[in-house]
Formats: C-alpha cells, sequence, structure tokens
C-alpha cells in the first residue's frame, strides 16, 4: 500500500513538472550579441564564445557565423565572463558583462595572433548599457534600487517605481483596475509577471501576488513598443524577476520602519488638533514595520540552487477618538439635565 502511494505521488509530481513547461509565459531572460574580429579589423568566423555565469558558474555557449557575427540567447539576468579560445590567436576574456533581462547586450570581440598560452583578460567598466538591435523601450531597477528608493516601501512595492520612468503616471483613480498609467492608458492594459509567468488578477486588473521588494533582483517595465511576445496587453509590461540561488551561501536580515517620532507633523493635521483642542505638535500612533531574512545557496554546484525569502508585516495605529459628555453635579442631583462636555476648556493655541 505504501509502495502505491509513493508511486502516486512521483506520478503527480512529474505530471505537474511536464505541465508547467506547457504553462503561459513570456521570456524575461537577456541576450549577448556582438561580431568577433582579428587584429586587423577582419571577422573570425566559427569561434565559440562562452558566456559563464560568475554566480551560478552555469556556461552558456555560442558560435560566431561567417561573417564573425555571434548571438547567445536565453541568459538569466546576471554578471557574465565571456571567454573565446580560437586556435593561432591569444584566448580572450572579457569579465563583468553584465546582462539585464529582456534586453540584448552588444559586446564586440578582438582577438590578437600569438600563442594560446598566454590569456588577455579586459575587465568591463560600469556605464548604462542600451540596447540597439531592438526598438524596445524597457526600464530596468536593480536589486538596490528596489531595496532603497523610498517609492518601493508603500503601496504596491516594486511597481511604483515604474512612477520614476518617463510617460508614467497615477491613474488618478478613474477607470478600472490598479496601478499606474502607462502612456495615457488605463491601468486594466496593463500586463504583471513574476519571472515571465502570468500574475494577473482575472476580477480586477492588476498583480494577484506582490514580492517582498528584497526577494526581488530586478524589476523591468516595459511600454509602448516591445516585442510580438509580450502579446498580452496594450499598456505597461510589469516583471518581477526572483533572486535565485549562487554557489555560495548567502543571507541577510533586514527590517524598514516608521512611526510618529519620524514622522514630520503635516501642516492639515496641526490644523486639526488646534481645531480640537490639543498641541499642534500632536502626532497620533502609527507604527509600521516591515522585517524579515533570506538565504540561498547551492544544492548542487553549477546546477541546482536554493533560495528562500520570509517578511512579515505589523501595523499599529491610535484608535479614533470621541468626545464624551457627562452630567454636571447639580444633573446627577436632580436626576435630569445640565450635562457638560468632559473636554476641558480650550487651551490658548485653539483660537490661534
Amino acid at each position: 500500500m505504501f509502495v502505491r502511494k509513493l508511486a502516486f505521488a512521483v506520478v503527480l509530481i512529474v505530471l505537474s513538472l511536464v505541465s508547467a513547461g506547457f504553462g503561459h509565459a513570456q521570456t524575461t531572460s537577456g541576450a549577448l550579441v556582438g561580431v568577433i574580429r582579428d587584429a586587423s579589423g577582419a571577422v573570425v568566423p566559427n569561434s565559440t564564445v562562452n558566456a559563464t555565469n560568475e554566480a551560478t558558474g552555469v556556461v552558456y555557449t555560442g558560435k560566431s557565423n561567417a561573417s564573425g557575427q555571434y548571438r547567445i540567447s536565453n541568459l538569466p539576468e546576471g554578471t557574465y565572463d565571456l571567454r573565446t579560445t580560437v586556435p593561432g590567436f591569444v584566448p580572450s576574456v572579457l569579465k563583468g558583462v553584465v546582462v539585464a533581462a529582456t534586453s540584448v547586450e552588444t559586446e564586440d570581440i578582438n582577438l590578437s595572433v600569438g600563442a594560446t598560452t598566454t590569456t588577455v583578460e579586459v575587465t568591463t567598466e560600469a556605464n548604462v548599457s542600451i540596447d540597439t538591435t531592438t526598438a524596445q523601450i524597457g526600464t530596468t531597477f536593480s536589486t538596490k534600487e528596489t531595496q532603497d528608493l523610498p517609492s518601493a516601501t508603500i503601496g504596491l512595492g516594486v511597481l511604483n517605481l515604474s512612477l520614476l520612468t518617463p510617460g508614467v503616471t497615477s491613474s488618478g483613480g478613474l477607470g478600472a483596475g490598479t496601478g499606474p498609467s502607462v502612456a495615457g492608458q488605463r491601468p486594466r492594459n496593463n500586463n504583471f509577471t513574476i519571472d515571465g509567468i502570468d500574475n494577473n488578477n482575472k476580477g480586477v486588473t492588476g498583480p494577484l501576488l506582490n514580492v517582498p521588494n528584497d526577494a526581488i533582483s530586478e524589476f523591468v517595465l516595459l511600454q509602448n513598443v516591445y516585442s510580438a511576445q509580450y502579446g498580452h496587453s496594450t499598456g505597461g509590461q510589469f516583471n518581477s524577476l526572483i533572486v535565485s540561488g549562487a554557489n555560495h551561501i548567502h543571507g541577510r536580515l533586514y527590517e524598514y520602519f516608521k512611526n510618529r517620532n519620524l514622522n514630520a507633523v503635516s501642516s492639515t493635521q496641526a490644523i486639526n488638533n488646534r481645531a480640537q483642542g490639543i498641541s499642534p505638535d500632536f502626532q497620533p500612533r502609527f507604527d509600521f514595520n516591515r522585517y524579515g531574512g533570506q538565504v540561498g545557496g547551492p544544492i548542487l554546484k553549477d546546477k541546482l540552487f536554493l533560495f528562500a525569502n520570509f517578511e512579515r508585516q505589523t501595523t499599529g495605529s491610535a484608535g479614533a477618538s470621541t468626545a464624551f459628555c457627562a452630567p454636571t453635579a447639580a444633573g446627577r442631583a436632580s436626576g435630569e439635565g445640565s450635562w457638560s462636555n468632559s473636554w476641558p476648556a480650550p487651551p490658548p493655541w485653539a483660537s490661534m
């Protein structure tokens, strides 16, 4: 009986994994393209290029065609080392090539004639890459930006970062759905995905699940012009990519909080305080804590990785205050009438 149950469980797991492969998804990986040339500027055909992910050690391979052009597709976002080895040329290693999600990075490789016993290593400089291979308009926010920018700490989380890009504004509460307005369209025209998997609420257009900010490696917004694979909606494409494990064990603890001691009293609050006869500097209690932790590491080096994130949010706020009336001494003696407000006489600033 136990063997049958075990076999049934194994079959269910296999079927779930197979069916997941046929689920609707959109490509979130990037690509590397370029031309391989020698010192004279002539192209070098049939050359093998290996892209090694610095975090996971996974190697992706491409080969140049007769025109010396190479392309390595389906690269997860991250930092790569490009290695090219061609007989008769000095092996070339280009380190620190950053590949963002949904983008195509161009890296040309120049080889020099020489012995294969030496290797030329070049480290790329940190700069803003521009995808010149497509007409796609996209903005990518890194892990540090999703964690540090204050606009990502409220409301829809990292989705609020899209408001920092041109052509994206608040919907102003107009139209069905949640989320910002892209190019003047209503929020219901937006598309939300997590690692390319559909994350749309079918009831009211908007994200179905919200991933903790610290569990997101990149947040990508595509608008107006994008590839045919993003045919779900005409508005913005909001894609959140989850952090992956790596060959080294890593983890972190974090906490974000705010309370009345950190928040300044607004002019509106000060006016309301005066109207109620209390100090204009009074700030009602509001304590918000968002804390959690994460851990990642290898299960099988260079092959299988683990990442987990836990987060909890707590909010404490003051209850609504109500003024009560109580009878005066004369009223209590007579058993009727003569009621007065139990609040103390208003201080001098109440009439200011």
